[in-house]
């Protein structure tokens, strides 16, 4: 399943106005819950009394009873509790039918979902919700769940609860909730549908994640235990001591008091290094590092690359598979293995048996599992390396599907996510079309801000504000990188992005390289060149203070909580917007149709972008979403 891109295809940039829930077009509405309830008795009522609905009125079958279990997706769903039709009658005034919204009053707050079609016709909603009937003439159900489960609706839910006690709301605020709208029910149900479908994309991925690790888990029990065996190996498992298996180490902490300990080149992990990993198999980083000093000085051990790590205090068993060198602090047992064990073998093996590893521990109220502990372990494996490798090999497989998946899922929430931004507050329409492409008008050319300073100095500075925002230590800014959050730097502040050549990475100026701003920017101390063993950039320097003080002197500060937008946007990313906005400019600039297929002409055109659009990051939706994406940044330029 794919989400389907919106029927609507045409983007209206509108004109916008302030109210109480932010920014909106000027053609748009925020009409209160009150505004757009249905004109019928009961159309925003909680649930009964608390003695008109008790437990001894639950019954085997009936009329089903919305309770706060059933409110943890879309549409109510669940394990229901029943009352009889004849109680349901009694209670006909707290009654929810299809497409009526539900909200939690008390205990979860901002639980809220609609009333399907099916498989009931009508439910009873629990004192602990509270039910909304909207006018179908001015409210889309769909749309205003939407809104609701956003972060702006979540936060006006959350903000108006009455924290005395259990944090709970009433009908009174559930009136006065606001939603930011488009004038027309069409529209709305335009907007509704193209989230719906990123919905729908996101459950289907979820269920076959569910599916998958279901696999793997199976997998795991037939191949790690001998229950099945995989084609080609035969032959009777044997039972062996962990010691017999692997050099068994264990960690230490060098005193926090002597600095010469610390800062050095040593890796030194913390069950905080393992846990972060969220059951990752490698580890390849840790958050803190020893000196060979505090290595001598502590009973930490070095444990080479590819052995195990494993957590032996508090929490116990969780493991990973270090591909770097390094020692640990003394919550961890760690496992070098023999040259005749495979280490992927035996790291999915000390993972099945975390269980058994617990009850070693003997029900201390501080659990800790001990070297001799370990060592004594029996466990029960293949005699030969080479079985041992291939079942790795297999549960490696359905690791990386896993993994493929689950990237696949954070993109589709992040693009959920993007979209609500986008459409339920406006700046992007959604408008009725069949025309299959995005047209722009070309807009009048602003007159262009006078440059803040000598363009050098400029530059060094904005080199200072962009290491010191997203260049760290581990991760230096790369130019690469740097380039195309210059050339998008440049395109907010001036409108313009004087000076940069279409060159194979994207927007490239060399002026910034070879005539002075990268060189001030060193020289003032703005950046520092740091080479991270694999490649070299930029972060921030001693004085980048002062580079701040000048880009904010200069420009308005809200530039650089612009600029946030893009920290978590790939590089790849960052070029293929920075690549169509230079594209849309050119067409702007000649007062040409922005299409799809103009804009790719552009590319085309050009000796050096040619072999892009034979990237997948170039693909015709990639291409059109930004699109969308540099006419709500820069469309008035």
């Amino acid at each position: 399943m794919e989400v389907r891109e919106p029927n609507a295809r045409y983007l209206v940039k509108p004109a916008f106005k302030q109210t109480e829930v932010g920014v909106i077009p000027e053609d748009w509405i925020s009409p209160s819950i009150k505004e757009i309830a249905a004109n019928r008795p009961n159309a925003i009522v909680g649930g009964p009394f608390g003695s008109d609905l008790v437990s001894k009125d639950y019954v085997a079958s009936g009329v089903p009873v919305i309770r706060g279990q059933n409110m943890a997706q879309h549409y109510v769903s669940g394990d229901f509790v029943f009352v009889s039709k004849q109680k349901a009658k009694f209670l006909q005034a707290n009654t929810a039918r299809t497409k009526d919204i539900v909200f939690t009053q008390r205990g979860t707050l901002g639980q809220i979902s609609i009333v399907p079609g099916k498989p009931f016709l009508e439910y009873v909603v629990s004192q602990s919700q509270m039910k909304l009937t909207l006018n179908s003439e001015m409210a889309d159900p769909e749309y205003v769940y939407q809104y609701f489960v956003s972060a702006g609706g979540q936060r006006q839910i959350l903000d108006s609860a009455i924290q005395t006690g259990v944090p709970h709301t009433n009908l009174g605020i559930l009136r006065s909730y606001r939603v930011p709208a488009p004038p027309t029910v069409v529209e709305q149900q335009a907007i509704a549908e193209a989230l719906s479908d990123a919905d729908a994309l996101i459950e289907s991925l979820e269920q076959l994640l569910t599916k998958k690790r279901q696999i793997k888990q199976g997998a795991m029990q037939e191949l790690l235990t001998g229950q099945k065996r995989l084609p080609g190996f035969a032959g009777d498992w044997g039972k062996k001591r962990l010691e017999e298996l692997a050099d068994i180490r264990s960690g230490g902490t060098p005193s926090t008091l002597l600095p010469e300990f610390w800062d050095g080149d040593i890796l030194w992990c913390t069950p905080t290094d393992i846990t972060a990993l969220n059951g990752y198999k490698y580890l390849g980083e840790t958050s803190r590092k020893i000196t060979s000093l505090g290595l001598i000085a502590s009973s930490a051990e070095i444990v080479p690359a590819m052995s195990i790590v494993m957590t032996s205090r508090a929490t116990i068993g969780e493991c990973a598979i270090n591909r770097v060198s390094l020692s640990t602090n003394q919550g961890f047992k760690n496992f070098v293995p023999f040259d005749e064990v495979d280490v992927e073998f035996l790291y999915y093996l000390l993972t099945t048996q975390k269980q058994d590893f617990i009850r070693l521990c003997g029900g201390s109220t501080f659990l800790e599992i001990g070297k001799a502990q370990l060592a004594a372990f029996e466990v029960n494996l293949p005699a030969t390396k080479a079985e041992q490798t291939a079942i790795a090999t297999v549960l490696s497989d359905l690791d990386a599907e896993l993994a493929a998946l689950e990237a696949k899922l954070t993109k589709a929430r992040q693009l959920k996510q993007g979209m609500m931004q986008e459409l339920l507050t406006g700046r992007i329409r959604l408008v009725q079309s069949k025309a299959e492409v995005i047209s722009f008008p070309v807009h009048e050319t602003k007159t262009e801000k006078p440059r803040a300073h000598n363009p050098q100095i400029e530059e060094a500075v904005m080199l200072g504000v962009l290491a010191n925002a997203f260049g760290t230590e581990k991760n230096p800014l790369a130019r690469v990188r740097r380039t195309k959050l210059l050339y998008l730097l440049h395109r907010h502040i001036e409108g313009r992005a004087e000076g940069y050549l279409k060159k194979a990475a994207g927007p490239y100026n060399p002026k910034t390289r070879y005539q002075g701003g990268e060189r001030i920017a060193v020289k003032n101390a703005y950046v520092r060149p740091l080479h991270n063993g694999t490649w070299e950039g930029f972060v921030a320097g001693a004085k980048v203070a002062e580079a701040e003080a000048y880009f904010d002197k200069w420009y308005e500060p809200a530039v650089r909580t612009w600029l946030e937008q893009f920290r978590y946007m790939k590089t790849e990313e960052l070029e293929l917007l920075a690549t169509v906005d230079m594209a849309v400019d050119d067409l702007r600039s000649a007062s040409s149709l922005v299409t799809l297929d103009s804009v790719k002409e552009v590319i085309r055109s050009n000796p050096e972008w040619q072999a892009k659009l034979d990237r997948p990051i170039f693909s015709d939706d990639n291409i059109e979403r930004a699109i969308i994406r540099c006419n709500t940044l820069f469309g008035e330029h």
